[in-house]
C-alpha cells in the first residue's frame, strides 16, 4: 500500500540542498515523488509518495540518514527525532 510520508525539521534551505547533493540523482527504489519546501523558522518541510512504507523506512534509515549526518553532523546525545506524518495513500495520481 502506499504511504504519504510528510516531514518537517531544522534545516536551511543549504544544508537541504547539501542533503540532496549527498544523495545524487539517483530516485530511491520505492519513490513515487518528492516535493520539499522552506516552511518558515528555519525549516524545512518535506512530503514524499512512496510504494509502502517498508521501503520509506530502508530509505530513511540507509542512504538519507547517513547524508544527513555528513552534511549536518550526529544528532545531540538524546535529540528526539523531527515528527513524521505517515498516511496512507487513498489514491495516487502522476501527471
Amino acid at each position: 500500500m502506499a504511504v504519504i510520508v510528510i516531514q518537517e525539521f531544522e534545516a536551511t534551505t543549504d544544508q537541504y540542498d547539501q542533503v540532496n547533493e549527498k544523495l545524487g540523482g539517483e530516485v530511491p527504489d520505492g519513490l513515487i515523488a518528492h516535493a520539499g519546501g522552506e516552511s518558515g523558522g528555519g525549516k524545512m518541510k518535506t512530503v514524499d509518495i512512496w510504494e509502502s512504507n517498508e521501503k520509506w523506512e530502508s530509505f530513511l534509515n540507509g542512504r538519507l540518514m547517513a547524508a544527513v549526518v555528513e552534511v549536518m553532523g550526529p544528532p545531540p546525545e538524546g535529540a528526539e527525532p523531527p515528527p513524521v506524518e505517515v498516511l496512507e495513500a487513498r489514491d495516487v495520481m502522476t501527471g
